[in-house]
């Protein structure tokens, strides 16, 4: 049964997760739009350059959620000196690792791109994308720190505010300066990256006002923050590696993946990309669903209430799976209507069609194990378990089936996804029995 009370609790601290994540897609989705006005070769080489914000992205969010797995169970017990430590540790990495990529992507960036492609055009207008795009790695660290401890001391509307905010601007930029319009110099492809630069300053500095104006938990001064010896910087380093690891990893399979889709040709990576974009539009509900839940579950723990925490898991898987069967219902009966958005030949709008289907009957799996990796293992501090199963079983079970499946035994592309699935069912089983085991519990607030 569901407990009213939770369930209030879950609504309150999700929905404005799930409000920002949808405008971030959102405004990903027409700042897309936007650049493939220009033609085939600018959309080519932003999509090349965002692969390398897309990995500092996860680098940035295995850090930060890393650490926001410390802060939810020092708040929790009311060690509020805690949580601002660990927010100095989490900046700390978080600045290392934005440095590092920024020194790559303004000085080096042939070391990267070199990887994606042959192409001598697409690669130097893709270059001059990531020279501006990296000023903007030294703000990311500063959003996603503050966005995610915020949260679990249960300032959950403040990052939603300024992350909104950031997207209008960059949509408002982006038409301006990518066009010429509004006034604005036309810029073309380089517009949209010095729109997306402007607009992640602009959030950081919005952020950081409301987070002192406003005296948050997190309103202190810097001696303060940065008040953290080695022994406490090892302890929050030892969580926060596997988690880092776990998202480069899985960023690495996901880039497989695509590579395999790409191989089998134009229409099935045409048919998974529509299949990408509909499933990120479906998450987002989810998404606010399972970042609430790591909240709940992290403060929980930190007041000594594991069989509390325990419940919390159960009653959202129950809430999750019902949800998930409404939405698959509502996908199977729409996929028709929604390939029929985009202009397709028969054979990709075939393929498109047998994938949705599938994905309209495993996207209960699929957010299941989201809810059991994000909000239980990863907030309950059992992040070495985590990292093995995620990261093992992607590679280990999931590309080595796309791999078989599309160049051994030459499947369609419905086909080779449906293997992919096999290893999401896996993951689902161990994640049920490591909820059942009660080992994915840790209190970290310990000495």
């Amino acid at each position: 049964m569901l407990e009213k009370t939770f369930t209030s609790k879950l609504v309150k601290l999700g929905f404005p997760i799930a409000l920002h994540n949808l405008f971030f897609v959102l405004g990903n989705s027409i700042t897309t739009f936007m650049t493939g006005r220009l033609g085939e070769l600018p959309i080519a080489a932003a999509g090349i350059s965002n692969q390398f914000f897309f990995i500092l992205l996860l680098v940035q969010f295995g850090i930060s959620s890393g650490g926001s797995i410390f802060t939810a169970q020092f708040w929790g017990k009311g060690k509020k000196d805690d949580v601002l430590r660990t927010l100095g540790v989490t900046l700390l990495l978080g600045f290392i690792a934005g440095g590092i990529f920024l020194v790559i992507a303004v000085g080096f960036p042939n070391l990267f791109l070199g990887i994606f492609t042959n192409d001598k055009e697409a690669a130097e207008l893709a270059a001059g994308l990531m020279r501006i795009a990296g000023f903007s790695f030294i703000f990311t660290p500063v959003i996603n720190t503050y966005g995610h401890i915020l949260r679990t001391t249960g300032v959950v509307k403040l990052p939603m505010f300024a992350s909104i905010t950031g997207v209008f601007l960059n949509i408002l930029l982006g038409y301006g300066l990518i066009f010429g319009k509004l006034g604005m110099p036309g810029m073309g492809v380089y517009g949209a990256a010095a729109a997306n630069l402007t607009a992640r300053v602009f959030e950081c500095i919005l952020l950081l006002m409301f987070v002192y104006r406003l005296k948050t938990p997190l309103a202190a001064p810097l001696r303060k923050i940065f008040a953290f010896d080695m022994v406490f910087f090892r302890k929050v380093l030892r969580r926060v590696l596997p988690v880092t690891s776990n998202e480069l990893l899985w960023a690495l399979g996901i880039t497989a993946y695509a590579a395999v889709f790409a191989r089998m040709g134009t229409s099935a990576y045409a048919a998974i990309t529509i299949k990408d974009t509909t499933e990120n539009l479906l998450f987002v509900p989810f998404n606010g669903i399972t970042n609430a839940l790591g909240i709940l579950v992290g403060n929980t723990i930190g007041l000594g209430k594991p069989e509390k925490a325990q419940d919390y898991v159960r009653q959202t898987f129950l809430l999750n799976v019902i949800l998930a069967g409404i939405l698959g219902i509502i996908l199977f009966t729409l996929r028709k209507p929604i390939i029929s958005l985009f202009n397709l030949s028969p054979k990709t709008r075939t393929l498109a069609l047998n994938i949705i289907t599938i994905l309209s009957a495993a996207i209960w799996i699929r957010t299941s194990n989201f809810i059991f990796f994000i909000g239980m293992m990863r907030s309950g501090g059992d992040t070495r378990f985590a990292y093995l199963m995620d990261a093992g079983a992607m590679w280990t079970i999931g590309v080595p089936l796309a791999l078989a499946g599309a160049f051994v035994f030459r499947l369609p592309a419905h086909l080779v996804y449906l293997l992919v699935m096999i290893e999401e069912t896996i993951k689902f089983f161990i994640s049920v029995w490591r909820f059942r085991s009660q080992r994915w519990i840790h209190d970290l607030t310990s000495a």
